[in-house]
C-alpha cells in the first residue's frame, strides 16, 4: 500500500512550454549568427596570409564547433517541444517554417556580411566595415525579393494572439523610435552625444518590438 500511494504521488514533469521554445530558438540563433560569423570573418581574414598558423586552425574549429552545437541545440529542443505537445496545426507549422527559413536567410547574410565587409584595420566590422557595392546591392536584393514576401507569409499564418502580440509590439517600438531618434538628434546638435547612428537606433527598435511582443505572446 505504501508503495502504490507513493507511486501515485509521483508526477511527470510539465511539457515544455511556446514561450520556453522561443527562447531556445532565438538564442540559438543569436549564438549560431555571431560564431558563425566570426568563423567566416576569422577565414577571410586568415586567409589574406600565407600561411595560415595552427592557431588559426584552433580558432576556427572552435567557432565551427560553437555554431554546430547552437544549430543541434534549437533541434532537440523543437524534436523535444514536438514529443511533449504533439505536432503543430498546419498554420502554425507554415508560420514556424517561414520564421525558421527567416533566420536561415539572416545568418547566410550575416556570414556573407563578415567575409566580403574585412577591411584592413576594421577586422570583423560587421555593422559599419565598407562592403563592395556589389555585395551591398546583392544584400538590399535579398532584403526586398525575400525576407519581405516570408514576412508577409509569415504574418498570414499567424493567429489572432499572435498578431495582437505583434501589433502591440510594433505601437511600443514606434513610441520608443520617436523618442530616441529627436533625442539623439537634438543630442548631437547640442554637442554632447556622438552622430546619430541609424543602424543603432534600428537595432534597439527591434529589440523593443521583439521583448514587447515575446511578453505579450508568452508570459
Amino acid at each position: 500500500m505504501m508503495v502504490s500511494n507513493m507511486t501515485d504521488d509521483q508526477t511527470d514533469p510539465p511539457a515544455m512550454s511556446l514561450g520556453t521554445l522561443a527562447m531556445r530558438m532565438f538564442g540559438a540563433t543569436v549564438a549560431a549568427v555571431f560564431f558563425s560569423g566570426a568563423a567566416a570573418g576569422l577565414i577571410g581574414a586568415l586567409g589574406k596570409e600565407e600561411p595560415v598558423k595552427p592557431i588559426g586552425w584552433v580558432i576556427m574549429g572552435v567557432f565551427a564547433a560553437l555554431t554546430l552545437a547552437a544549430f543541434w541545440f534549437a533541434w532537440v529542443s523543437a524534436r523535444r517541444y514536438y514529443r511533449e505537445n504533439g505536432p503543430l496545426t498546419p498554420r502554425a507549422r507554415r508560420a514556424t517554417i517561414s520564421a525558421i527559413a527567416a533566420s536561415g536567410i539572416g545568418l547566410f547574410m550575416g556570414m556573407w556580411m563578415s567575409v566580403a565587409g574585412d577591411a584592413p584595420g576594421q577586422p570583423f566590422d560587421v555593422a559599419a566595415g565598407p562592403l563592395q557595392p556589389s555585395v551591398a546591392a546583392a544584400l538590399i536584393a535579398i532584403i526586398v525579393l525575400v525576407i519581405a514576401p516570408i514576412t508577409w507569409f509569415w504574418h498570414r499564418n499567424i493567429d489572432e494572439h499572435e498578431e495582437q502580440s505583434y501589433r502591440t509590439g510594433a505601437l511600443i517600438a514606434l513610441y520608443f523610435y520617436s523618442a530616441a531618434a529627436p533625442i539623439w538628434w537634438l543630442g548631437h546638435r547640442g554637442g554632447f552625444l556622438p552622430p546619430v547612428d541609424g543602424m543603432a537606433i534600428y537595432l534597439a527598435t527591434m529589440a523593443i518590438w521583439g521583448v514587447v511582443w515575446f511578453r505579450q505572446r508568452h508570459l
